[in-house]
Formats: C-alpha cells, structure tokens, sequence
C-alpha cells in the first residue's frame, strides 16, 4: 500500500455489522482449513495435552485433544474479533483511514493471541511452564495461521474501495454526459448522423421545409441558418425531452428564446425579439403545451 492509499478513508460501507460479521466469519472458516488440511508446526502429532477437571473423562485422544484445542481456538478468537469489529463500526461515524485500519488489526490481533494464551493455560497444562513462553509461541503460530485471513479480509476491503472508486467517476462521467447534452441541442440527418451541435441558448427555432429542416442559430451574435436532411416529425420525437418544442406542424422553438406570447386577430404568434428572427406562428393544436411551458 502506498502512502496515498494509507491516508485515504476506508468504505463506511465496508464498516457495517453484516459485512463485518461476514469478515469473521470467513476468516474463522479460512483458519480452520489450514489448520486441518494443513497441520501447521506438526501441531497434531506433537500436541500431549492434559486437560483440566471434568473435561478429562471426553478426551480419549490426543486427536480428540486436537479438535477440542482447535474448536475452542477459534471460538475465542471470533469472539474477540467480532467484539473489536462491532467496536469499530459502532465508532464509523468517525472515519478512520487505512492506517488506523492496520494499526487497530494488529492490536486486535495481540488481543486474540492474548485471548488464546490466557484460554490454553486456564484449560490445558502442556509442556509450557512460562506463560510468556506460552504467550511467544501462541503469538508466532497465531500470526502464521491468521496471515492469510487477514490478508484476504484487506485485499477484499481494497477491491471493494476501488469498485467504489470507479461506480463514484462512472456517476461523475455519466453526469457530465448529460450535463453536456443538456447544454448543447444534437440534431441528426435522415440516417441518424449527427450534423450539427448548437448550445442550447444559441439556438433559436427549427423551420421545416419539405423533407429538409432549417435550423436558426446564433453564432458570435450572428443568425445562422443551416439545411439538414431529415423530418420535422423525426426531429420533434429526438428533441422531445426538451426545451425545443413544436408550436406549429412546420416550426419549433426554443422555449427559452421566447420573449412574448402575442395573440391578435391572425392568430397566436411567439415574439423571440431578436432582429431578422420573424415571428412564429402557434397552431391550435399545440397551444395548449405551449402554454404550459411558458407557464412554468
């Protein structure tokens, strides 16, 4: 882990009951197949327990010895580490790096050595009469069997921070798409090629002329008009979503551009006030959305 990533956040998300207890779970299922596939430091052919009071009339083996050793390892050890995971995620308001991550793993993990060392010398005698000598040897097989654990519990806690990472500039890049297409209007030809890209501000109406389109824009404070081969009805249906609607079967204007709503004996009619721009005419047939829309 580079320093960056020590000083970053870890997911609150991953600070959550469920995927904590999930974690210890995991983790106790991870350390019981070492230690039974794979008997680490010759632990069962070298384990000559003796146990304490009335636990000795179950033991009839040193394999019985064995899982029993085993089972109630690791009992002790979820135990512990569930109580420091539930410890953390009661305190995730506060947000804790990757750092203080590592730093409250290994103290967690002193704790269920301690823990297990404490458990080994109140149920079992062994050829350990220190219990620092008890405590070094619980320490080292510990950190040899929970390594993997461990490991796997914070690679898991890094792949998730990344799949957050990349959801998190998805949503960034996904927005910034649509704050794009809401800035500029797309108006495509006959075969859906894209011919012509216009701020939507600048854009001022869509005039039909036979199986053509003529689009009136601004540019540098200039009124263009640009030929497109395609249908108004096409364009109305692509461009339905915004601001650029039909008043009349042959134009559609931008609502924003709209200046006055002037209704006289001809007619109806939208005023854009913008020299060399006409005023258009709005149908009976859509006056009412036209209306609606100004009213906004």
């Amino acid at each position: 882990m580079n320093r960056s990533l020590l000083d970053q956040s870890v997911p609150k998300s991953i600070l959550t009951y469920y995927r904590q207890a999930m974690t210890v779970l995991s983790m106790a299922v991870i350390a019981v197949v070492f230690i039974v596939v794979f008997r680490p430091f010759n632990i069962y052919d070298s384990l000559d327990f003796i146990i304490h009071g009335s636990l000795s009339r179950w033991i009839n083996s040193s394999e019985d010895a064995f899982f029993l050793a085993l089972s109630s390892a690791v009992v002790v050890a979820a135990a512990l580490i569930m109580i420091s995971r539930v410890i953390l995620v009661r305190n995730r308001q506060n947000e804790i790096t990757y750092r203080g991550f590592l730093v409250w793993c290994g103290i967690e993990f002193l704790v269920v050595a301690l823990g297990i060392t404490i458990w080994s010398a109140t149920l079992f005698h062994d050829e350990y009469t220190s219990i620092f000598r008890l405590f070094s040897n619980v320490l080292g097989r510990t950190a040899c069997i929970l390594f993997i654990p461990y490991i796997i519990m914070l690679l898991y806690i890094i792949i998730v921070d990344k799949a957050h990472q990349l959801k998190a500039l998805k949503e960034r890049i996904d927005n910034d798409e649509e704050l794009q297409q809401k800035a500029y209007i797309l108006l495509y030809d006959e075969h859906n090629e894209m011919r012509l890209s216009v701020k939507r501000e600048d854009l001022i109406m869509i005039e039909s002329a036979d199986n053509y389109i003529c689009v009136w824009y601004l540019n540098n404070e200039q009124i263009k008009k640009t030929m497109i081969r395609n249908t108004m009805k096409r364009v109305a249906g692509q461009l339905s979503h915004c601001s650029i609607q039909r008043c009349h079967r042959s134009y559609m204007i931008n609502m924003d551009r709209v200046k006055v709503l002037r209704r006289d004996k001809d007619g109806v009619f939208i005023e854009f006030g913008i020299e060399g721009i006409f005023d258009v005419p709005i149908s009976k047939t859509y006056i009412d959305n036209i209306t609606k829309w100004l009213m906004k």
